[in-house]
């Protein structure tokens, strides 16, 4: 189903694979990671952490590989290790500016859910000329909750304090999408190439979808 007039007052975006394009930054980041500590890692560790919170992962890489670390200097040392790509090389998706800007002239109140951490999520967005678009970025480090759970969307629809119903989330993976499900909102599926196999699943979890912003022009 492809998307009606999105009649909306709110939108909730996530971040990457969503508004910037920077799944493949992301992809091997575990892997590196590990290697940096002299730990081999299994050739399937992407799809292991996919769906866990920077928190979860973390607990992860200590309680699995022994990584002598708190969960929070292992978070702080991955964020140091990507952090250049967003602050110099990450871009926009396409036509991502042109609709942010149009919604905010139309007047509709916008907010970043990430699970992606806020200083990265701000480097990112300032760049652009976009951080004052946005009412607030609320992180699964900041909520201490993960995206594959549905009480971080109810969370940031509270901030935004709008109705459900008249709020549009905009989510690029399948596991978000099926989280976000639950709390009535409007979702709005887009297609990344990091998650295109779940793209049909995608399409039937959502109220509608888009290849790309322009699609959204008026």
């Amino acid at each position: 189903m492809n998307h009606p007039e999105l009649n909306v007052s709110g939108m909730i975006f996530d971040l990457d694979g969503t508004l910037i394009d920077s799944m493949p930054a992301w992809q091997n980041i575990g892997s590196a990671f590990l290697k940096k500590h002299d730990i081999n890692p299994p050739d399937d560790l992407n799809v292991i952490i996919k769906t866990m919170s920077f928190a979860e992962s973390a607990r992860y890489f200590i309680e699995v590989y022994g990584v002598k670390m708190t969960e929070e200097q292992v978070g702080d040392q991955i964020n140091d290790m990507i952090r250049e790509n967003y602050a110099k090389h990450i871009s926009l998706k396409p036509f991502v500016k042109e609709s942010l800007d149009q919604f905010l002239k139309q007047g509709i109140k916008m907010a970043i859910l990430t699970a992606t951490h806020k200083s990265l999520t701000e480097l990112v967005l300032d760049r652009y000329g976009l951080l004052d678009h946005f009412e607030f970025i609320l992180t699964s480090g900041m909520a201490g909750l993960p995206k594959s759970q549905p009480e971080i969307y109810y969370l940031a629809i509270e901030k935004l304090e709008l109705p459900a119903q008249q709020i549009a989330i905009f989510e690029d993976a399948l596991y978000c999408i099926q989280a976000a499900r639950k709390t009535g909102c409007q979702l709005v599926g887009v297609f990344d190439e990091s998650s295109k196999e779940d793209w049909e699943a995608i399409k039937n979890s959502s109220n509608c979808t888009i290849i790309s912003f322009k699609e959204l022009l008026g």
